[in-house]
């Protein structure tokens, strides 16, 4: 472990972590540097709550100062790995390590992981509640919205923590090892940061390079590139999947999810009585069942919790149904692979509200299910032009300037029994802060709609 005392520490990024870290740091005797690429009169209210605390700050860009006889770096997630600035901190023996990595070395709770492009939040979300439901002292944390610093302090070895990590907290961790990892799908995303496919898989990998033989991941085995991810790890395997029988694992087969542990039939469950709907929440719950089996949660308390389980707030999210016209909200689907699982959940006819800043990805990828599905497209933000140039063909397309008119637009294109589905299949910081500011607008406005106002 790190001793914090006296070290000069750079926090780079005003985000959750990056607060909850530099307080964390601060509290333990480090004098903490926190720094900022968003001029001060963005960050008004993260400064006001800094004030009388003893970290200096910096904002509107990272100055030579991060480098002034500095011990540590901390990343936070939204930031890039590969700055100039960074450049010179590794030639420098600078240590860069992520908010993750800082956590992880002072918590005493065994820590549930899961990573993948899809997926993360419900099959997290899910864990926690079959884990509270149980008896065990748990807590989500993690990319969610709650920064694992948070719990250093108000944990012990006697808590779980189930944490949703994603690619970016990974990039820059050194000795993080989970008890439980999970990896449940790797499809394209992030190109804009990772540059490659191949830099994002290596990054998603890192979840468990420090697992050992007492430990576990969980794999998706009708995922190619996760499946093969087995033959490097030093930890136990378990498998799910959807589409094929196992020897061992968690899988499907007819109309059931049926475990086999140790060669012995253990779990069964009938996948009708699951309420998230889609084939890519049937593999968040087989995920989640493994987690439960080897954490020995009772069968009678697993079969409760998943069949009173509905999902999470803006993943395929039921907001009102207003003249027959049912409104989803799946702001979280902040790629193309997330809006595909999205369309191919609904069988009446879409309109489907797309766009935002682009991530790098083709959006080719949804053209089958856009011309068999979707009635119309309903474009917004950076990358209204590039989807309409992949997918124009395919279906009527209105071009619009904001969600209040891609709302309006929408309804007004809608008959009874369509569904207006806002999957965007790209990230919001063009016009909101996060995916949940864009989805809690949706349902604002869905609201107005209902009442008659827009």
């Amino acid at each position: 472990m790190i001793n914090f005392k006296d070290k000069k520490i750079v926090v780079i990024g005003m985000g959750r972590s990056g607060i909850s870290v530099a307080r964390l740091l601060n509290n333990l005797g480090g004098h903490v540097f926190l720094s900022d690429s968003k001029n001060a009169s963005e960050l008004k209210s993260e400064i006001r709550d800094l004030k009388n605390e003893n970290i200096e700050l910096e904002t509107g860009g990272h100055t030579e100062k991060i480098l002034r006889n500095t011990d540590l770096i901390i990343l936070s997630p939204g930031v890039p790995s590969d700055t100039d600035l960074l450049k010179v901190a590794s030639g420098k023996n600078i240590p860069v390590l992520s908010e993750v990595e800082i956590a992880y070395q002072l918590l005493k709770s065994p820590i549930i992981a899961v990573t993948g492009t899809n997926g993360k939040t419900t099959t997290t979300t899910l864990i926690g509640e079959i884990l509270k439901s149980s008896g065990y002292k748990t807590e989500v944390a993690g990319n969610i919205g709650n920064p694992l610093s948070n719990l250093v302090n108000k944990t012990d070895k006697d808590n779980l923590i189930v944490a949703e990590i994603s690619s970016f907290q990974l990039e820059n961790i050194d000795k993080f090892k989970p008890w439980i990892s999970l990896i449940l799908n790797i499809t394209p995303d992030h190109l804009n940061r990772h540059k490659d496919l191949e830099g994002y898989i290596e990054a998603k990998k890192k979840i468990f390079m420090n697992q050992e033989k007492e430990d576990f991941l969980v794999l998706n085995a009708d995922d190619p590139v996760v499946s093969r991810m087995a033959e490097e790890a030093k930890c136990k395997v378990l498998f799910f999947s959807r589409k094929k029988e196992l020897k061992e694992g968690i899988f499907v087969k007819g109309n059931e999810i049926i475990s086999i542990l140790n060669g012995l039939p253990s779990f069964k469950y009938p996948v009708a009585s699951l309420k998230i709907p889609g084939p890519h929440n049937l593999e968040n719950a087989l995920a989640s069942i493994a987690v439960a089996l080897l954490c020995k949660v009772d069968f009678d308390v697993l079969i409760k919790v998943i069949s009173e389980f509905t999902g999470v707030e803006h993943r395929l999210e039921l907001v009102d149904e207003v003249k027959g016209v049912r409104f989803i909200n799946d702001s979280k689907a902040t790629n193309v692979d997330s809006a595909l699982k999205a369309l191919e959940s609904f069988n009446k006819p879409i309109i489907l509200i797309a766009g935002g800043r682009d991530k790098g990805s083709p959006y080719s990828p949804l053209g089958s299910l856009v011309k068999e599905k979707v009635k119309a497209l309903v474009l917004l933000g950076e990358a209204k032009d590039k989807i309409k140039s992949e997918l124009g063909n395919y279906t009527k397309v209105y071009m619009v300037g904001d969600l209040k008119e891609a709302v309006k637009t929408s309804f007004s294109s809608a008959e009874e029994g369509d569904i207006v589905l806002l999957s965007p299949a790209c990230s919001s910081y063009d016009m909101f802060d996060n995916y949940e500011e864009r989805g809690k607008e949706f349902k604002r406005l869905v609201m107005q709609i209902a009442r008659g106002y827009i």
